[in-house]
């Protein structure tokens, strides 16, 4: 189901499952957060990426991790919400993105505090509530 305009609201992000050969996902954590996150950026309504959020997770993906992925090469996997990892009290909503090569290299953007490759399966690293209900078990 492609998404439309309509369906991105203010404070929505897009997030892009990163994979490696042995099927890992790409998760990092940022300083000041507790969890391990996908790559993923903050989308605003009327914008390009909200008009195309596969866009936006291709930008997102260069600027976290300065790799350049194909956005023909992205399925969307769906808008997930879950408790916001680092705002108690607030919700945040994902719009998911699995990009469907694998990646060898990455190079983490100065922000990020930490990259791990974990199992979906068992994650051997804390990561959010997000990924740990909805988007790992929907991989």
């Amino acid at each position: 189901m492609a998404e439309t305009p309509d369906s991105v609201k203010s404070n929505d992000l897009v997030a892009v499952v990163l994979r490696d050969r042995h099927g890992r996902v790409m998760v990092l954590r940022t300083a000041g957060l507790p969890e391990f996150v996908l790559p993923f950026g903050s989308i605003t309504p009327g914008t390009p990426a909200a008009e195309n959020p596969a866009l936006a997770a291709r930008l997102i993906a260069h600027e976290a991790v300065r790799v350049d992925i194909d956005e023909s090469r992205l399925r969307r996997l769906g808008t997930y919400c879950s408790p916001a990892a680092n705002r108690a009290g607030n919700q945040i909503c994902a719009h998911v993105y699995v990009y469907e090569e694998e990646l060898s290299v990455a190079h983490p953007d100065k922000d990020i505090a930490e990259l791990a490759w974990v199992d979906p399966a068992q994650p051997d690293v804390t990561v959010a509530p997000l990924l740990n209900d909805q988007v790992f078990p929907a991989l």
